[in-house]
């Protein structure tokens, strides 16, 4: 079976998470994606490892590596680059997460690479994108997200009389810049390759994806308060998705877990009333001020009345969005999860049965698995070098130079 992407060669100078999660959906695509890494980088195999005896594996890398090849190339070295621009040749496309200038220093640059293929798409996912102030400056999620407003908004629900600055900000477990800018960047990409199928000469272009422009524009709520009110105040006081209101919100249950509520239409507002033996609250979905403090008092003491899974299981006769607060173990073990098949094992030749996150594209006709195992550093080099008719002489002197 002919996957989307198969036919496409992906050359991925990424590091750490964004670069490698984006080239991990081209992958699970069918692309054949060649990661050109730096032997010398210090935090090529980043914790949890896998681990029998004295071996182990990046647990982390298992995930976002899995059906790639791997070539180490110091691309700091003339022949080094030459190799690379081998690759080039024939590759489809080339992403970095370098910061800005660095490719122009690496001599990786679009400018450069179009010269050798000029159908080649360049992809840079970086914190700042390529131009405007901060473009040089350092960065990682939290900065990202601090600086487009999710996170002054990541807070404990507003309680009446409490001033909205005294609530800090909570720094949340995901990663969403970081993954968000993956997606951006390869939905980016993948729209780079279906222009230049379409282009007569078909030519290629540069792709500038940055991961705060990617968070910033995933706010169309806060974005349209915004846009109608500019009182910061009252905007954030009217989204209705922020959680200063009953109906979107989270409660603590008798067991000390907690559920997740989102009765935003009035009909799943109506219907968790009923499940909760509520009924005088029906009409108190939208209140102000009191009168909602009130409602989130009622609210609070009804859940905390039974278990988590006693109310899970009343609210199944139910149609309205109840749900459980899961730590990712206990999501692993959810039958939803479970009936997705999000959660997959694998064979590896040290350690058996390992489990990997499965891609949560579902096609009907041509269904992406996992392939290949995550590569080791460096794994593939001598393969990818043969197969650009290198000898095993120049090889072994490209290992001695030091340029693989």
């Amino acid at each position: 079976m002919a996957l989307p992407l198969e036919k496409i060669t992906v050359l991925d100078l990424t590091r750490l998470l964004p670069g490698p999660y984006c080239t991990m959906i081209l992958a699970d695509l069918g692309a054949k994606v060649i990661r050109v890494e730096d032997p010398k980088f210090p935090y090529g195999s980043p914790p949890p490892f896998f681990q029998k005896g004295r071996y182990r594996e990046s647990a982390f890398n298992s995930i976002l590596n899995r059906n790639k090849k791997s070539l180490t190339l110091n691309l700091k070295k003339e022949e080094a680059r030459k190799i690379f621009y081998e690759l080039v040749k024939k590759a489809d496309v080339v992403i970095d997460t370098y910061r800005p200038k660095v490719t122009n220093k690496l001599k990786v640059d679009y400018g450069t690479l179009s010269k050798i293929n000029p159908s080649i798409i360049c992809a840079s996912l970086t914190g700042y994108g390529q131009d405007g102030p901060y473009e040089q400056l350092p960065g990682h999620d939290l900065n990202y997200i601090s600086i487009c407003g999710i996170l002054e908004q990541n807070r404990e629900r507003r309680i009446l009389g409490q001033e909205y600055k005294d609530r800090i900000p909570i720094v949340p477990g995901v990663q969403a810049a970081d993954i968000g800018g993956a997606l951006v960047c390869a939905i980016g990409i993948l729209g780079a390759i279906l222009e230049r199928e379409k282009n007569p000469e078909k030519k290629g272009q540069y792709v500038d994806i940055s991961m705060l422009d990617s968070v910033f524009s995933f706010m169309p709520m806060t974005a349209a308060f915004s846009f109608v009110n500019d009182v910061n105040e009252t905007v954030i006081g009217q989204n209705l998705l922020h959680g200063d209101f009953p109906f979107y919100s989270v409660f603590k249950t008798r067991d000390g877990k907690f559920l997740s509520i989102g009765a935003i239409e009035l009909k799943f507002w109506q219907d968790l009333c009923r499940g909760l033996e509520r009924e005088d609250l029906l009409p108190k979905q939208t209140v102000q001020g009191e009168d909602r403090e009130r409602v989130f008092n009622e609210l609070e003491k009804e859940f905390l009345t039974k278990t988590q899974a006693e109310w899970i299981e009343i609210f199944k006769n139910y149609d309205t969005c109840v749900m459980p607060v899961n730590s990712f173990d206990e999501a692993r073990e959810d039958p939803q999860i479970i009936a997705r098949n999000m959660v997959v094992e694998l064979d590896h030749p040290v350690f058996g049965k390992i489990n990997n996150v499965a891609s949560p594209i579902k096609y009907s006709r041509t269904p992406l698995i996992i392939k290949s195992l995550a590569p080791k550093i460096g794994q593939d080099t001598v393969e990818i070098l043969k197969s650009l008719k290198y000898s095993e002489e120049d090889i072994k002197m490209f290992k001695k130079k030091k340029i693989t």
